[in-house]
């Protein structure tokens, strides 16, 4: 009894510990859109240094950061129908699903206008 409580607190532990740590090294991921209007101080405080920086003809200034995140999916059987397979006393055939890394990409950009506020956001990619 004592082996599966000190089992069942390690994986808490390390639950815990996995729920406290900041993606992407503490990097905000919000969504990109809620920095309209934010100033440059803000965004850059916030995001840290971009990846990019370019200047218009127009003076305003474009901030390109890149995010990158990813998460392992599968490792579980299905029904050929695509239910997960619950261990039913029937012999249905069933479907592995191996599991695999999945990256997500977000490339976002941010115009800062003459004022040092963010003026137009555009976000690509389906991480964002």
């Amino acid at each position: 009894m004592k082996t599966h409580w000190a089992k069942s607190s390690a994986v808490a532990a390390l639950m815990g510990l996995a729920a406290c740590a900041a993606p992407n090294g503490g990097a905000d991921q919000r969504d990109p859109r809620e920095w309209q209007g934010a100033s440059v101080d803000d965004l850059t405080k916030s995001l840290v240094q971009p990846q990019a920086r370019d200047t218009l003809p127009t003076g305003e200034t474009v901030l390109q950061y890149n995010r990158t995140s990813s998460y392992v999916a599968g490792g579980y059987t299905t029904t050929p129908g695509g239910d997960i397979y619950s261990g039913s006393v029937w012999n249905l055939p069933r479907i592995y699903q191996p599991t695999r890394t999945v990256t997500l990409t977000c490339v976002m950009r941010f115009t800062i206008g003459a004022d040092k506020r963010v003026s137009q956001v555009e976000s690509h990619g389906d991480g964002c």
